[in-house]
């Protein structure tokens, strides 16, 4: 049976996820009726996520398909997930249910491939994919006489001279760690992990070398232990024995979204999942220009679209932000459009001198605050930049070097806190500014540290759980409690995003929820029942990631961070701050592109192909405003052809001069 879309349905789609009076353009109509393999090229703000969500919409309505076979969404992040659960509520409960699947390709792989493979393997299903603890595991694990003799010790032995023991230890861990797994027939290889060259091969009379490292590597996995980076080659062992014809037979369709984010290694093991000649309609859709993950980062790029439709128009930001895009990218295959309903001003550019780097944020809010007849003062303001290690100390411009308070972000299953309530707190503060995952990966932390004060061990390990393992046992003993517990926690942080809920509501919520899992916690009560927040909560109740935040004397907030942390954000105004890397900053990479010149002999860089596609998310997040920090030396000679290709000129001290509140 071919599935056919109408007018009708789309007109159904509208009306749920539109506002009123609003339709779809043809380009998002040629992508909605589409039933074949095809993918799409999309560029920011270009609404791609909402065509998806319609189609899904419409797909669910006309399930069952033939041989009931169902859908199959694979993301990257679950921020998919949950905006389909927010903008279509019970239209889409059909979505999570069997035979479809909606989840990320981490999820999609560990459950059809890697966990079955290594229940064939193994015989065991307790598989624990977590990439701090494997680390622990390796560190407790290593020998003092490991790696003392043979290839692997000739491979180090430079890096070990001069070192104490100490040192000589964390070398060997972390070489050890870095070894990929590959699976060849009966033998297993480890491939080192920047290059891939293999370092030890199995045969049948294995060197003393390979024995030792054997011994360590594969008994974790046999243990239970593994990264999320030998996934895909345990994976792999399911793909020659039938499984990608079992997916097959599941799945009528099958959409990846964010395709540019698949590294060489996603995008193969895809392949032959879904190869080209199965039957399931397989779609995929992303922007190769926002690629700032995996090999597409470093310039190779991974994925190549097949036969795509575009979407060549952005919802967001207006000509003169498309006119700059349309430079600052590496690919050029789709042609940008802006939106003529979008109030954005001409891109502006701040420089600084050396020494002046702390005025830069200042400096910012008062262009902000000049402009505030069209930047509305209480949207969001973020200024990014691409480096956040502090190489202050080397000389190199980074994002500390801006604001020196700047605190590079820690997993949340590190954290400690006082009670549940302050556990609470934290996910609620940091709502705004974080994404759902990070809402629940909080909570879950929180939930382990109360395990831990009763007690409470993971019986696979015979350990105390993690925010991870304790995930993982709950959605494997009780998979549709969890399921209904990550429904209520979605709606709690959509409420928490609007300020609608308050940290006591949500550790009651969450305390009612793990008692009906671990009846025992009730062991750890004080930690459960205790209602005095964290004082240092407390004090900054309202503000968003504090440590983080910069505060300008004229009272306007601006939010620091990574140009990676904010991929499929948008802002009303965006600062781009110029970091160092590879021993040049953005400024000197990008003046060519700036002033609308694309040289061939740049394009041909991997590092100025990173560097456009960092700078194409970093200036096509704002609905308003776009601007670029440099060191003056950085444009020098290129101001004229700037003015003439559209960029508004100031200097930090100029800027600071003038009117724009307090000083």
């Amino acid at each position: 049976m071919r599935v056919e879309i109408t007018d009708d349905d789309i007109a159904y789609a509208e009306s749920l996820l539109l506002p009123e009076g609003r339709a779809f353009n043809d380009e998002r109509r040629a992508f909605i009726r589409c039933m074949e393999s095809r993918d799409v090229v999309a560029c920011p703000g270009s609404g791609k996520t909402t065509a998806l969500l319609a189609k899904l919409l419409i797909l669910a309505r006309k399930q069952p398909f033939d041989h009931g076979r169902g859908i199959c969404v694979i993301t990257h992040t679950n921020v998919a997930i949950q905006e389909v659960r927010r903008r279509a509520s019970s239209a889409a409960a059909s979505l999570f249910q069997y035979p479809n699947f909606f989840g990320t390709i981490d999820s999609f792989v560990d459950r059809f491939f890697a966990l079955p493979a290594y229940v064939d393997r193994f015989g065991q299903r307790q598989l624990l994919i977590d990439d701090s603890e494997y680390s622990k595991q390796v560190a407790r694990r290593l020998g003092s006489d490991l790696l003392k003799n043979g290839v692997i010790y000739n491979q180090l032995k430079g890096r070990l001279e001069g070192k104490n023991w100490t040192e000589q230890r964390e070398i060997r861990r972390q070489f050890i760690e870095d070894l990929v797994l590959r699976f060849d027939g009966d033998y297993v290889t480890y491939l080192r992990g920047k290059d891939g060259a293999t370092v030890v091969k199995g045969s049948a009379k294995p060197s003393a070398s390979y024995e030792s490292i054997h011994e360590l590597k594969y008994g974790l996995l046999q243990d239970g232990y593994l990264r999320f980076r030998d996934i895909f080659p345990l994976a792999g062992l399911r793909i020659d024995d039938g499984t990608p014809e079992l997916i097959e037979g599941r799945f009528s369709f099958a959409f990846v979204d964010e395709m540019q984010d698949c590294n060489g290694e996603q995008c193969l093991f895809l392949d032959s999942v879904f190869a080209p000649e199965c039957s399931t309609v397989v779609q995929r859709i992303g922007d190769p220009n926002q690629a700032i993950y995996g090999e597409g980062a470093n310039g190779t790029g991974s994925w190549l679209p097949r036969a795509p439709m575009f979407f060549s128009d952005s919802c967001r930001w207006g000509d003169s932000v498309a006119q700059l895009l349309s430079y600052a990218r590496f690919d050029t295959s789709i042609c940008l459009q802006g939106s003529e309903a979008a109030a954005c001003l001409p891109p502006q550019l701040i420089t600084f001198e050396p020494g002046e780097e702390q005025r830069v944020l200042n400096a910012f809010s008062r262009l902000l605050y000049r402009l505030q007849d069209v930047v509305p003062l209480e949207g969001t303001y973020k200024a990014v930049g691409w480096i956040a290690k502090d190489n202050r100390s080397k000389g190199r411009l980074c994002i500390p070097a801006y604001f020196p308070a700047y605190e590079r972000s820690q997993r949340s299953q590190q954290r400690r806190f006082r009670n549940l309530i302050s556990c609470a707190a934290t996910a609620i503060q940091g709502s705004r500014t974080s994404t759902c995952g990070a809402f629940y990966e909080i909570i879950m932390s929180g939930v382990a540290q109360a395990l831990y004060h009763a007690r409470i061990k993971d019986p696979t390990s015979d350990r105390g759980y993690t925010a991870h393992s304790a995930a993982e046992t709950w959605k494997r003993d009780h998979e549709l409690h969890h399921y209904e517990f990550r429904e209520q926690l979605t709606v709690s942080f959509l409420l928490a995003q609007s300020s609608g809920l308050l940290p006591s509501d949500l550790s009651c919520l969450v305390r009612s929820a793990v008692l009906q899992v671990w009846p025992l916690l009730s062991q750890a009560q004080w930690y459960l029942d205790d209602e005095a927040v964290d004082p240092i909560l407390a004090d900054h109740w309202g503000s968003v990631d504090i440590r983080n935040r910069y505060v300008a004397p004229n009272g306007i907030c601006i939010d620091v961070g990574t140009v990676h942390s904010i991929k499929g954000e948008t802002h009303t105004a965006t600062l781009y701050l110029e970091t160092d890397y590879e021993n040049s900053v953005d400024g000197k990479r990008l003046a060519d592109f700036l002033i609308g010149k694309r040289p061939s002999a740049k394009l041909a860089g991997p590092v100025y192909q990173q560097n456009l596609r960092v700078a194409h998310v970093a200036f096509s997040r704002p609905t308003h405003l776009v601007a670029f920090a440099c060191y003056a030396s950085s444009i020098s000679k290129h101001e004229a052809a700037l003015r003439k290709n559209g960029w508004v000129l100031h200097t930090v001290s100029s800027l600071l001069s003038q009117g724009g509140g307090s000083s």
